[in-house]
């Protein structure tokens, strides 16, 4: 009998990958034909996570191996996140890409499909085929973008550089994995040791960047990409392409065996280190879309962070724990994906009005003109800088609750790396904090002074305020959300899972998150729908409060400056100056200088010049960057060594070169494939 699900996602694989040819011909109907492929994998992904697993399609690989598309449990969640996303930023792009060109609809097409095979395929050589596919597709997205074409160029050549590197150690993982079983296919590891180790660190570090983490994050890359990219694709880019990094590391734990605590305090030193780099870089952003393209960074931090403990708890014998961690890190990966898709449709939406992304200059513009779109980008930034009760509240709340709980660890040195990894995680959600403050009030609730004539895009606030209505509802409703998601849970953890759900006094069972420890019967709990309803009948005496105070008559004056006539609110109150102390105080991080330059006949003045400045959106100097100056002089240097001792213009070079890598080629495979 065949699975009703099944039909459904082979149905919705289908449409995204028939939506290319069709922007051919015209642009609208392929994006139209995105949206029905994305509702059918929602669809696909519900019934799989709450039937079971489903097999969508199989066959006979090259190698002989059986391969197939799959839906189970850690594949169903993963599909269900991007398929949200693409079902908003799909509808958003038919009111959104109006340009001549249909580039970006076929590339936008292709990677959905591509993503959703990767996601789903059983076979790792599938699995690195998709994955190429989706780096491709998604550097044409790039290259669609309008703006200065150096910049776009140099963004798009960036992200596929390091895009390569990713497929490259990917594929040493795939590699290390068949040594262990001998097989393409997707089965467990069961080899530990040293072997066990290269293929977790390979994977880190190939996934890890393609997640944009430290240090892979920094000399500009994911930041300039993401957001000289058009803002449909900066949706996908930030809230699916990094979530397939995600997926792909999670996908290769459910396949290894315990490993040493050693991987997980790898990944809460790279997560902690991750999530303070970006919330540092956003809270200086100047630029619409490079303030949310930096918060990426530090909320794949926090996925890490989380997975971290996860890995340390098994490895130490805390199931409890570890089960907590786990799902903490599934929360999060939700709570970011569709919160992160809201604010760069946002940023489309304040470009296309606008017609600029620097804050100082949009100041509130929007909000006159699309009050939809700016109250949906409050809830999405209130729920990044961790506002209860939303999405990004609870998985926050989640992460530090695990982080507490890390003094079970047992060994002094992974105490006191969580113990650090809780601090350093704490203070990233104090600067994510002022980041959001700074995006939310230079966007949508600064009072508009300049913005008379702004006409909203039409269509463009419908997806964002759906999917800031996600974000609500995820918060809202969390513990349920963590029910839907044990079958994940448990596939992750090799056992079957209990969601950490509970009740408290008045506070019905089921309706609050709790951590448990051995130590104590609960060391933590938290109720979402609780706090929602507090802050719900609490809101209402502020708001008769206000109604009725909007019938008084109010007095004016001007702001006190010192004594002197107050300076004009455009020269007083930028984002550059909101972000000015920041980067005097971390300018060992930021790369802050002073720089002194002429004024006139009276002398010099000086001024603080930041990495970031309304002339250069987003310019990156970091503690990184001087390793990625070296490491490009030495690429580029043995690069051309390289030709001129291969390429030298001479033809009998050339044919020797051609045979001698047929002649390797040939040798590899008889040996690695050939009959034993």
């Amino acid at each position: 009998m065949i699975d009703p699900g099944s039909v459904v996602f082979l149905a919705a694989v289908a449409a995204l990958f028939a939506a290319a040819p069709v922007a051919f011909v015209r642009r609208r109907a392929g994006y139209t034909l995105s949206l029905a492929g994305s509702l059918l994998v929602v669809t696909a992904a519900t019934w799989a996570l709450a039937v079971g697993p489903f097999t969508v399609v199989s066959w006979t690989g090259v190698l002989g191996s059986d391969v197939s598309l799959r839906l189970d449990a850690l594949s169903a969640f993963f599909v269900l996140v991007a398929g949200i996303v693409w079902t908003a930023t799909s509808f958003y792009s038919i009111g959104y890409d109006d340009e001549p060109s249909a580039g970006l609809a076929v590339s936008y097409a292709l990677t959905l499909g591509s993503i959703a095979i990767l996601i789903t395929a059983t076979d790792w050589l599938l699995f690195l085929a998709a994955w190429e596919a989706m780096t491709l597709a998604a550097y044409w997205m790039i290259l669609e973008a309008l703006g200065r074409p150096s910049r776009v160029y140099s963004a798009a050549f960036v992200f596929l550089a390091f895009g390569e590197a990713s497929t490259l150690l990917v594929a040493v993982m795939i590699a290390a994995t068949y040594s262990t079983t001998g097989t393409f296919a997707m089965t467990a590891i069961t080899v530990a040791g040293p072997l066990a180790s290269v293929i977790f660190v390979a994977a880190v570090v190939g996934f890890g960047l393609k997640m944009g983490v430290a240090p892979f994050h920094m000399s500009e890359w994911l930041p300039i990409a993401h957001s000289s990219a058009p803002s449909n694709a900066s949706a996908v880019l930030s809230s699916t392409l990094t979530l397939a990094g995600v997926y792909g590391l999670f996908r290769v734990v459910t396949l290894l065996p315990t490993g040493p605590s050693w991987w997980g305090a790898l990944l809460l030193v790279i997560g902690a280190v991750s999530a303070l780099l970006g919330a540092i870089f956003a809270s200086v952003s100047e630029h619409a879309k490079g303030l949310p393209a930096y918060s990426t960074i530090e909320n794949n931090g926090l996925i890490l962070v989380a997975l971290g403990i996860a890995l340390v708890a098994r490895a130490q014998g805390l199931p409890t724990l570890a089960t907590f961690a786990l799902y903490a890190a599934l929360f999060q990966a939700f709570a970011h994906a569709v919160t992160k898709a809201a604010l760069f449709l946002f940023a489309g939406d304040v470009e296309r009005t606008m017609r600029t992304y620097d804050l100082t200059r949009v100041r509130g513009g929007l909000k006159d003109a699309d009050q939809l779109a700016s109250g949906a980008s409050v809830v999405a930034a209130l729920s990044l800088a961790a506002a209860p009760p939303l999405a990004g509240f609870v998985s926050e709340w989640m992460i530090l609750e695990s982080l507490f709980q890390s003094y079970q660890f047992g060994q002094p040195t992974l105490e006191f790396i969580g113990l650090l990894s809780g601090a350093i995680v704490a203070l990233a959600a104090g600067l994510v904090l002022v980041a959001m403050l700074k995006f939310i009030g230079f966007t949508a609730l600064w009072k508009p002074t300049h913005s008379a004539g702004a006409v909203p895009a039409r269509g463009l606030a419908a997806p964002i305020a759906a999917l800031a209505g996600v974000v609500v509802a995820l918060g809202v409703l969390a513990p349920w959300v963590l029910v839907f998601v044990t079958p994940t849970a448990s596939q992750l953890l090799g056992t079957t899972a209990i969601a950490p759900i509970g009740g408290l006094l008045a506070i019905p069972t089921g309706w609050s998150i709790i951590s448990t420890t051995p130590a104590l019967s609960m060391f933590g709990i938290l109720s979402p729908p609780a706090i929602s309803i507090a802050l719900a009948v609490g809101a209402l005496p502020a708001i008769a409060y206000y109604a009725a105070g909007r019938r008084r008559a109010l007095r004016r004056a001007d702001a006190w400056s010192g004594g002197r006539a107050p300076p004009r609110t455009s020269e007083t109150y930028t984002s550059f100056g909101y972000s000015t102390g920041m980067r005097i105080m971390l300018h060992s991080i930021l790369g802050t200088r002073e720089i002194r330059r002429s004024a006139g006949p009276l002398g010099t003045i000086s001024e603080i010049r930041s990495p970031e400045t309304y002339d250069v959106e987003l310019e990156v100097l970091d503690v990184f960057k001087s390793f990625y100056d070296v490491l490009v002089r030495l690429v580029g240097g043995t690069a051309v060594a390289l030709q001129r001792a291969i390429m030298p213009g001479r033809v009998g070079r050339y044919l020797a070169y051609i045979l001698s890598m047929t002649l390797i080629v040939i040798v590899y495979v008889a040996i690695a494939f050939g009959p034993r």
